[in-house]
């Protein structure tokens, strides 16, 4: 063979070798959704097929930064540029952690099983105890000023009959004083005014032997409680201001997503998930698998996805942006599983991580 053709033959097998490289690199990694406007994404692990990630992201109550925890590796990132802040891991022995949180100043808190566990750059992690028998902590909040540490954990009725759980805990980070709040939660949600004068929380109350979601709220100048509304009888997944509604909830019913009005238990709109595509042509039902209100009140994020994924564990649900008035679908995206979506403060972005194949998490635009 002449060296001329000789060398032919190698560039053409260089270029097949390279083109089957990408292609592979490109089936084993999960694209950002087609239409949807990324402002930096990155790179997680790289799972074997039927093994999922449990991924979860957190905004600074500024909007500053924004933390991911993945596999016992924390990072913080600039939420403009993506530019690390911090990037630290954990004990290897550590259980992995029910919540995260992140301060203004890159302080991160992860809510672990009955304590949770603070890291501030340059000093040695601090750990606040909660009271009783709280469980996971599934749920924790720095407030805006740094000054108070919040979290709570998943109890519902039955425990609390049983006197176990029921208390938030409140954290003086100044004086490592903590301050105790009666409240029970089978689903915990802790939360800040933006201005850090109220804080409240999900509180689960009985009322004529039946369950009862509800709110609670204190005024953080001397901790009273200002109001405690015994709500919806209905499981709410988030609860917060929508369309005008000083306390909604977002919740699934027989297929659809629900926001009530959690003083009156007034339905506020209801309009079917989205459905996931059919394999082989036959039905398929969809899950709300995370929700989120925004803080502006304006619209709702949701993942829906279907009910039973594949063996891969890589079928595909949708991210959806729905109007807070009514519900209708303003953007939507095909996205691989994803394991947590959270919203930032000025409600413009969000930030989403994925749970399958090649993970990465991602910051997204709110095409509002």
């Amino acid at each position: 063979m002449r060296a001329g053709k000789r060398l032919w033959a190698v560039l053409v097998c260089a270029g097949a070798l390279g083109a089957a490289l990408a292609a592979a690199a490109q089936t084993e990694s999960d694209e950002t959704p087609t239409g949807l406007s990324i402002v930096w994404h990155v790179a997680g692990r790289r799972l074997e097929p039927g093994v999922t990630a449990s991924t979860l992201n957190a905004y600074s109550p500024d909007g500053r930064y924004v933390a991911i925890l993945d596999s016992l590796r924390v990072r913080v990132l600039d939420a403009k540029t993506g530019k690390a802040a911090r990037d630290f891991r954990l004990d290897p022995s550590s259980v992995s952690p029910f919540s995260l949180a992140i301060s203004s100043h890159a302080t991160v808190a992860l809510g672990l099983m009955g304590n949770v566990e603070v890291f501030a750059a340059g000093a040695d992690p601090v750990r606040y105890w909660c009271v009783g028998s709280c469980g996971a902590l599934a749920a924790v909040a720095f407030s805006p000023d740094e000054r108070y540490l919040a979290y709570q954990g998943t109890r519902g009725l039955p425990e609390w009959r049983n006197g176990l759980g029921g208390v938030i805990s409140v954290v003086d980070l100044a004086r490592g004083v903590p301050v105790d709040l009666e409240a029970v939660a089978s689903i915990p949600q802790v939360t800040f005014s933006s201005d850090g004068r109220s804080f409240y929380a999900m509180s689960v109350t009985e009322i004529d032997d039946r369950d009862t979601f509800g709110v609670r709220v204190w005024s953080t100048a001397d901790w009273r409680l200002t109001r405690s509304l015994a709500g919806s009888k209905r499981t709410l997944r988030r609860v917060a201001p929508l369309a005008g509604v000083p306390y909604a909830g977002v919740t699934m019913n027989e297929g659809n997503i629900e926001a009530h009005d959690l003083a009156t238990d007034r339905l506020l709109w209801s309009v079917p998930l989205v459905p996931p595509e059919a394999d082989g042509g036959g039905a398929a039902s969809a899950n709300l698998d995370l929700v989120e209100i925004a803080p502006n009140g304006r619209f709702v994020l949701s993942y829906e996805a279907p009910t039973a994924y594949d063996a891969t564990g890589r079928a595909k649900g949708t991210l959806v942006i729905r109007n807070a008035a009514d519900g209708s679908v303003e953007a939507l995206y095909d996205a691989p599983r994803v394991s947590d979506v959270t919203i930032a403060p000025d409600s413009a972005t969000f930030v989403y991580s994925t749970a399958t194949g090649r993970t990465y998490t991602a910051v997204a635009r709110v095409p509002l």
